[in-house]
């Protein structure tokens, strides 16, 4: 007896590679369209989440100002000089000034100021810093019993 070929059937599996393909298609989509969600709503990087110009617990302060000046002195290093004068624009007297320089990089860099009266509402410190760029200065007065906080920005040349 010999054994007849079989009619050709029709493929009726072929859905599942067909499946896989769609599936595979369809999650690549979902993460494009996840992707261009997080770039078109990303406002940038908040390491802070205070409003500028606030210390914990306390108001925004309008009644004194600070004026920053970063002269170098060589590589990484110079002098800065804080002036700080009240509303009228008078030199203010300080009970308590702190300053600290910040610089946002991929390993965050904090280096303390220490500031030397040289005057009324004038104040100087020579700085030493690990690397060049944008740095902001943070300085936190108390002022009868209230404190608040003022930042600005110093460029430091390589």
């Amino acid at each position: 007896m010999s054994h007849m070929p079989a009619a050709p059937q029709s493929r009726r599996d072929l859905w599942i590679p067909a499946g896989f393909v769609l599936f595979f298609v369809a999650l690549a989509g979902l993460q494009l369209w996840f992707v261009l969600l997080a770039n078109r709503t990303f406002t940038g990087l908040v390491t802070d989440p205070r409003p500028a110009g606030l210390a914990h617990g306390t108001a925004p302060a309008t009644d004194w100002s600070a004026r920053l000046t970063f002269t170098p002195t060589g590589p990484l290093a110079g002098t800065l000089e804080v002036t700080l004068a009240d509303r009228g624009g008078r030199p203010l007297v300080a009970e308590q000034l702190f300053a600290t320089a910040e610089r946002t990089t991929r390993f965050p860099q904090l280096v303390p100021i220490l500031l030397h009266p040289r005057g009324a509402g004038r104040f100087a410190a020579d700085l030493q810093l690990p690397l060049a760029g944008p740095w902001a200065v943070r300085l936190t007065l108390t002022q009868q019993g209230a404190t608040t906080e003022r930042v600005e920005t110093v460029e430091v040349m390589p």
